[in-house]
C-alpha cells in the first residue's frame, strides 16, 4: 500500500496571512501534521479548480502553474503532473474524465493552478501532483463510489501518495459576508466536525439540496467522496482544529 496520509484542508486565504489567533493556530496544526510528509506525489480534489458537468475533471496537463495574491504577497506554485496516476484514475471509471489544455506536451501544456490548490500545497514541497476538479453532481452514491475507486487506485500505485481534499465549510455565517446570512451555516459546519469526529456520516448525507444551497459550502460534495475514501480503506478520520473566519467556516483533519 502507498498511501501515505489523507488531509482534509481548507483554502482560506488568512491561513497564510494570519489576521488573528485563530488562523495562526490553523496554520501550525496543519503544517505540524504535513511536516516531513515522505510522499512522492499530492493527489488534490479542488472545488475551485475545472469543473464540467459529466464527471470529475483529472488535469492531464505535463505541468501546472499559478500564483494567487493574499495581500501584499504573491503565492506561487509550478508542479509537474503525475500522469502515471492520473492514467490509473481515468482508467478506474468514466467518471473521471480526462482533460487537458493548449496541448499534450511540452511547456505549452500547462494548466492554470487555482487558489484552493495553491493555499493548500503551500504546506508540501518538491513533488508532483495530481490535479482534480469538483464534481457537484446530485448523484451522492456516485460521488462516494468514486472516493472508494479513488483509494483502491492509490492503494495500487508505486509511488507514494498523499491525498488532499480542499475545502471549506459554509459561507453564510454573516450577513456581512458575500453571500449574506443563513441560519443553516452554523448547523452544517456542526455536522461536518461530528461527522469527521465520529466517522459517521449519515447525518450529513441526509441534508437536502435546499439545505446545502442555504450554507454553501463547497466542501459538500468532496466530503463524500473522502467518505468512499477513507471507508474503501478502512481509514479512520481525526479532527484537528475549526473556526470561523468571519463568515466561512474552516475545518483541518486528516486519516490514517
Amino acid at each position: 500500500m502507498t498511501l501515505v496520509k489523507t488531509y482534509l484542508i481548507p483554502h482560506g486565504d488568512e491561513i497564510l496571512s494570519f489576521p488573528n489567533r485563530e488562523s495562526r493556530e490553523m496554520n501550525k496544526s496543519i503544517a505540524k501534521e504535513s511536516k516531513n510528509d515522505p510522499s512522492e506525489t499530492i493527489l488534490i480534489i479542488s472545488p475551485h479548480s475545472l469543473r464540467i458537468p459529466c464527471g470529475l475533471p483529472v488535469v492531464n496537463t505535463q505541468y501546472l502553474s499559478g500564483k494567487y495574491e493574499i495581500g501584499k504577497s504573491t503565492l506561487k506554485g509550478e508542479y509537474e503532473t503525475d500522469r502515471e496516476l492520473n492514467s490509473l484514475l481515468i482508467k478506474k471509471s468514466k467518471y473521471f474524465v480526462e482533460t487537458n489544455f493548449v496541448t499534450t506536451s511540452g511547456k505549452l501544456s500547462t494548466f492554470p493552478v487555482d487558489f484552493g490548490s495553491l493555499i493548500p500545497l503551500t504546506f508540501f514541497c518538491d513533488k508532483k501532483v495530481s490535479l482534480l476538479g469538483q464534481w457537484r453532481t446530485s448523484k451522492r452514491d456516485l460521488l462516494i463510489s468514486l472516493g472508494r475507486k479513488m483509494f483502491e487506485v492509490v492503494s495500487k500505485s508505486e509511488r507514494k501518495i498523499s491525498v488532499v481534499f480542499s475545502a471549506d465549510q459554509a459561507h453564510t455565517h454573516s450577513k456581512k459576508g458575500p453571500y449574506g446570512f443563513d441560519t443553516r451555516a452554523k448547523k452544517y459546519d456542526s455536522i461536518v466536525k461530528k461527522a469527521i469526529e465520529s466517522n459517521k456520516f449519515d447525518e450529513l448525507f441526509s441534508l437536502d439540496d435546499d439545505y446545502i444551497e442555504g450554507a454553501k459550502p463547497d466542501s459538500y460534495w468532496n466530503l463524500l467522496m473522502l467518505h468512499g475514501f477513507i471507508e474503501q480503506g478502512s481509514l479512520k478520520p481525526k479532527f484537528h482544529y475549526y473556526y470561523l473566519q468571519e463568515y466561512f467556516g474552516m475545518l483541518f483533519a486528516t486519516a490514517e
